[in-house]
């Protein structure tokens, strides 16, 4: 079964390249391509990838303005950030936008490849880098209890379920966090499931961005 993919990118030569990483896996398919907000959001009335590849600094509307509009008008689609900007500021403005992962553009074909799978998943794949990032700001907030521990105990979450959406949060994926915990996807993504309800949350982009603001 194909994934269909929508690429926003507004310079044509960074849009051949992930174009061209992108053809390597034969089960993508890029069903649209813009290069900016405005453009995605006129070509969107008639296609609908499952997954946006999203740049962020564009001309006319940027990624984390269609972002929002994305998740407004088709809120099933899921949005993957692709940017050089290795920024708190702009992380943290793409989740709470809608934003499902955020990738450096230079991001090898094939971790591309499965941060696309991660997120149909209901993941939220992020590059370590960004990924060790968000963990510290959100453990080590100043002159604030750790972010997720404080609103565990407003939300009553279990011990187990605080470090599952811990993890959640750095960009690990619910195989990831099996792995990692040592327990079946199953357990998982029923602790998953008792978080979500607890936060009232949608799913994992909900639960990360009310930590973030959770965290100031």
């Amino acid at each position: 079964m194909q994934t269909t993919i929508g690429l926003v990118e507004d310079q044509a030569l960074l849009a051949a390249d992930l174009i061209e990483k992108l053809g390597l896996h034969d089960e993508i398919s890029v069903v649209l391509s813009a290069r900016n907000g405005v453009d995605l959001l006129d070509k969107l009335i008639q296609t609908q990838p499952q997954v946006l590849l999203m740049d962020i600094e564009m001309d006319q509307m940027d990624g984390i303005e269609a972002t929002r509009q994305v998740k407004r008008l088709y809120p099933s689609i899921k949005i993957i950030m692709l940017t050089v900007f290795d920024d708190d500021q702009k992380l943290f403005d793409a989740i709470r936008a809608g934003a499902s992962g955020y990738l450096l553009k230079d991001t090898p074909a094939w971790k591309l490849g499965n941060a696309i799978q991660e997120v149909l998943d209901g993941g939220a794949p992020m590059s370590p880098s960004i990924a060790s990032r968000t963990l510290t700001l959100l453990r080590t907030a100043p002159d604030k209890p750790a972010p997720p521990r404080n609103l565990a105990e407003e939300a009553n979450l279990t011990p187990r379920e605080t470090e599952v959406l811990e993890l959640l949060a750095t960009g690990l994926s619910v195989k990831q966090i099996s792995e990692k915990l040592f327990v079946v996807e199953k357990t998982i993504r029923k602790h998953l499931e008792h978080i979500y309800e607890k936060l009232q949350v949608d799913g994992s982009r909900g639960a990360i961005a009310k930590v973030l603001r959770n965290g100031g």
